[in-house]
């Protein structure tokens, strides 16, 4: 478990290598995240979708639970950890295509 606030494909891409698998982000799931943030993102001249995966400063939390769990309450679930030869972070099955979030090193 992490906090996205580096934004959700850059800190989830964390979690991939540190477990080794591969995150694969459900745009269906994550629909009413980019729901909330269109009149933000309506107002800045930036896609919605771009704010929801590449977006920080929210602190929310991503963690990975066995297919078999209950949720915790606060909880939403966002998409599906596999295992994997390669770490990697895909939206929909293919790999996201932007920067990811923010670096604080770059």
């Amino acid at each position: 478990m992490l906090d996205v606030s580096d934004g959700l494909v850059r800190d989830a891409g964390r979690l991939a290598r540190a477990g080794v698998v591969v995150l694969d982000l459900s745009s269906e799931l994550l629909a009413p995240h980019r729901d909330a943030v269109l009149p933000v993102a309506d107002l800045l001249g930036v896609e919605a979708w771009r704010l929801v995966l590449e977006g920080g400063e929210d602190h929310g939390l991503l963690a990975t639970f066995p297919p078999e769990a209950v949720l915790p309450e606060q909880f939403t679930p966002v998409g599906v950890v596999r295992a994997g030869t390669a770490p990697a972070v895909l939206v929909d099955g293919e790999r996201y295509g932007g920067a990811g979030g923010w670096d604080h090193f770059g």
